[in-house]
């Protein structure tokens, strides 16, 4: 029981932030039906980022601070630069699209940070022993802040005016022209909050998982996988989605075999794409993902 309890609460917070990062797929997707294959990145950019700002002298909790927002406009300069021109998007021309986007990014962050793996300090805290079980100071960090930036996501798009007219923007896309709802600064907006939980994810989660240049990739497939089991519309289905990919790694890590922990991710996939294409939320996509 106490490595169940061990493997399941690891898994967690691994599946945390594999929550935050399809909160960024579903941010995006939820306002113009864009599947953004780069999203992964944003999580390896702040990391290594952070990474550099530390080794600089920066402190630990003031190198976070200043890297949000560092990400966040880099997400906005890729939505500015290759999506806004593009007149005709559809999710297909958007997963190429962004593929060539997320290929770009990992290419400079090899050139800038090289090829190995690196790690932020572990943020202040003790470790606890509760029942057994072994508990990371690092880890409560990941749990408690996911939660608090899940909530607040979920809270905007579903709960204030603003978010609601995001949402507009994909759903009646001429009826929120006709009331003034521009489409473009909708999606500019919504690239700037899948930049912020991308950067959010990174930052927190690099002091256990290391940031390399090609760690967004596996972070992006795992965050996308988590999103399809919400249709790419729920975020609330999202973010439990991603809890349960990072458990059940864990279980299948820790009961059958490491190396099978990543093809985790894809046999759900292929099951949401057989049994139920359009997601495990009760309002389906409209789009086959």
């Amino acid at each position: 029981m106490t490595d169940l309890l061990q493997l399941t609460f690891s898994g967690l917070a691994q599946g945390a932030v594999y929550g935050l990062v399809a909160l960024g797929f579903v941010a995006i997707f939820a306002v113009r039906e864009i599947v953004n294959l780069a999203q992964g990145e944003y999580a390896s950019l702040a990391g290594l980022s952070a990474i550099s700002a530390v080794a600089a002298g920066v402190p630990l909790l003031l190198a976070v601070v200043l890297v949000v927002p560092f990400v966040i406009l880099v997400s906005v300069l890729i939505e500015r630069v290759a999506i806004a021109p593009v007149k005709k998007m559809t999710p297909l021309v958007s997963i190429i699209l962004t593929l060539g986007v997320s290929t770009a990014v990992k290419a400079i962050m090899l050139l800038v940070w090289g090829p190995e793996g690196r790690a932020l300090p572990t943020f202040p805290g003790k470790d606890l022993l509760v029942g057994g079980v072994s508990i990371r100071s690092q880890e409560l960090w990941i749990l408690g802040i996911a939660a608090v930036v899940g909530y607040l996501v979920v809270w905007f798009y579903e709960h204030t005016i603003y978010g609601k007219a995001l949402r507009a923007c994909a759903e009646q896309p001429i009826a929120a022209r006709l009331v003034g709802i521009s489409p473009r600064q909708g999606t500019m907006v919504a690239f700037a909050i899948a930049g912020l939980v991308g950067a959010v994810a990174g930052v927190i989660g690099t002091p256990i998982y290391f940031a390399s240049w090609e760690s967004g990739l596996t972070l992006g497939l795992k965050g996308f996988v988590a999103a399809t089991l919400g249709g790419l519309v729920s975020f609330r289905v999202a973010f439990l989605g991603g809890l349960f990919l990072g458990v059940l790694e864990n279980w299948v890590a820790g009961y059958l075999d490491s190396g099978y922990r990543d093809a985790v991710a894809f046999i759900v996939l292929v099951l949401v794409l057989i049994i139920r294409p359009q997601g495990l939320a009760l309002r389906g996509s409209g789009v086959r993902v």
